[in-house]
């Protein structure tokens, strides 16, 4: 397919097109924007300025005006590369990653010697789990001639993927190396040596050489100390990451992101700092939504439950399927002895669990779930839990397995529709945030498997992405509790991991299973019990959002 050239503009409208694009290099956004909207005024058929202006509103956090103006430049076989490239971005930041990996395909066909359309579809079949497509993508643009920090990003998460660990440490090297600064892939390379090892001083060793280097960058010094109080958190615990972020902001004060960090790490040991922390965001930048849930959560932490719930709803009225929102609002009436939280954490009706189906090819689920249990054990290669997850004390697999290719892992996905739709079936539909979107078809957005060593457990948690959330239980160990006095290894229900005052406990509990699938809202609050003995506890989890 060869590529479609736009039609050069006039004089007139070429030059005031370069007067846009100067301004934006120029960074006087506002100006660029209103210039490009000149261009399109003066020649509406423009898809030079239509392109760039897509991009412009993409950066600017307004991907759904973008993708809404560059979309007619895109439609028929003549569409221009850029165009399409500009909506793919576009769709991408709005979470529509099918249609964005179809634009960049697209666009790649018609640009077929370019290393950065190569790069884009590589980056989208990586958001799709499709990791060993996403590598080969990646080489492509490699051969091109495109040797980009992202590009090796990018190739290593999908070689990560795949288990090609060490070439997937490699990789993520080179992109430091390309980009020193480069805080995603100093990230990953630091998370992936601590999955490898379980070595902190190890995990933590790329970061800490990129801090030093970056001593006389004042501005890269913030972004980076943001990858370290993460990466601290998940690997050597609170108390660290919040005396490193306390440093930190002492050295950058300005810094709303360090600000934040501290905050969220403040919340047990010195909820007013937290909440004073997020005062001083919020006047910066009142409509900052992590400042607000935060904020929310340092009221919850002081026991300030009407002020927490009114920020939540705030949040939902400006986005009525905000899971975060939701949970905050749910805890902060029930903080509040307000029984209208039950509407939202309605454990009998909205909690389910009932038996997967035995998919096609096996004649018990017995049978099923032991292949599918060795299926899982060769994926579970690493040593430790991954950072920004809620495991602790176990594994979770790093390729999607939407995307496998190994009999029992796909049989997996037709043992689970009937209960989906069983599930979908008994909560019904109605008007609140979960019944509301219970309409029309569902997809599964993303699935993993945890395996838990013994001590290990859950940290609560919930699904922000998510609308039904799960747990299928393949693996149980013998030292499962076995009842109210003992619930070792359960899946539990209503425990805020944020502290209130006064406390709040787990209200719900499901004893695992093997074959069991629990299907609850993505806004409950939900954990594990830790559990004991010598066997390991082996799960998968996935979300559903409506389709």
């Amino acid at each position: 397919m060869s590529a479609a050239i736009p039609p050069p503009p006039s004089p007139t409208v070429s030059q005031m097109l370069e007067q846009a694009r100067a301004l934006g290099r120029a960074g006087r956004l506002a100006e660029a924007e209103r210039a490009y909207r000149g261009v399109l005024a003066q020649a509406p058929d423009c898809v030079q300025a239509a392109a760039a202006l897509a991009r412009l509103l993409t950066a600017g956090g307004r991907a759904a005006e973008a993708e809404v103006l560059v979309r007619p430049f895109t439609q028929g076989e003549a569409a221009w590369h850029e165009a399409l490239s500009a909506r793919a971005a576009a769709l991408k930041a709005l979470d529509r990653k099918p249609e964005s990996l179809a634009d960049y395909a697209r666009a790649a066909q018609l640009n077929p010697t370019s290393g950065v359309a190569a790069h884009n579809v590589a980056s989208g079949l990586g958001d799709a789990g499709r990791d060993r497509e996403a590598a080969a993508e990646a080489e492509r643009a490699f051969s091109l001639g495109l040797d980009a920090p992202e590009t090796w990003l990018v190739y290593g998460r999908a070689l990560q993927g795949l288990r090609r660990f060490e070439k997937a440490q490699t990789a993520f090297r080179t992109a430091v190396t390309k980009r020193p600064g480069y805080a995603d892939a100093l990230r990953d390379l630091g998370q992936l040596i601590w999955m490898r090892s379980g070595d902190a001083a190890l995990a933590l060793a790329p970061i800490n050489a990129a801090l030093d280097a970056a001593r006389s960058q004042p501005a890269l010094g913030p972004v980076l100390s943001g990858v370290k109080i993460r990466l601290l958190n998940h690997i050597a615990g609170e108390e660290e990451a919040l005396a490193f972020a306390q440093a930190a902001l002492a050295a950058a004060p300005g810094d709303l992101r360090l600000a934040l960090e501290t905050a969220a790490l403040s919340l047990s040991v010195a909820p007013e700092r937290s909440r004073d922390l997020c005062a001083s965001v919020l006047a910066r930048s009142p409509r900052d939504q992590s400042a607000r849930r935060t904020m929310a959560h340092a009221h919850l932490a002081l026991g300030e439950a009407s002020a927490a719930a009114q920020i939540a709803e705030h949040l939902l009225a400006e986005n009525p399927i905000d899971q975060e929102a939701a949970a905050a609002l749910a805890t902060a009436r029930r903080l509040a002895g307000d029984e209208r939280y039950r509407d939202l954490w309605d454990y009998g009706a909205l909690v389910r669990a009932q038996t997967i189906d035995t998919p096609r090819g096996w004649s018990t689920l017995d049978a099923y779930l032991g292949d599918l249990r060795v299926a899982l054990a060769d994926l579970h290669a690493l040593q430790a839990h991954p950072v920004e997850q809620s495991v602790r004390g176990g594994t979770q697999t790093s390729q999607n397995l939407l995307a496998s290719e190994h009999p029992a892992i796909r049989a997996f996905f037709e043992a689970i529709e009937g209960p989906i739709g069983a599930y979908r079936a008994a909560v019904g539909i109605g008007d609140d945030m979960f019944r509301g979107r219970n309409r029309g078809g569902h997809r599964v957005l993303g699935a993993w498997s945890v395996r838990l060593r013994p001590g290990g457990f859950h940290v609560d948690h919930i699904h922000p992405q998510g609308w039904i959330s799960s747990a299928c239980y393949i693996d149980v160990p013998q030292a499962l509790g076995a009842g109210e006095d003992d619930r070792a290894g359960w899946l539990r229900f209503g425990a805020p991991p944020i502290p209130t005052r006064p406390a709040l406990e787990a209200e719900h509990f499901v004893r695992p299973q093997p074959g069991l699938l629990a299907l609850f809202p993505s806004y409950m609050w939900h954990g594990t019990v830790p559990f004991g003995g010598d066997q390991v506890r082996t799960t998968i989890a996935f979300d559903v959002v409506p389709d």
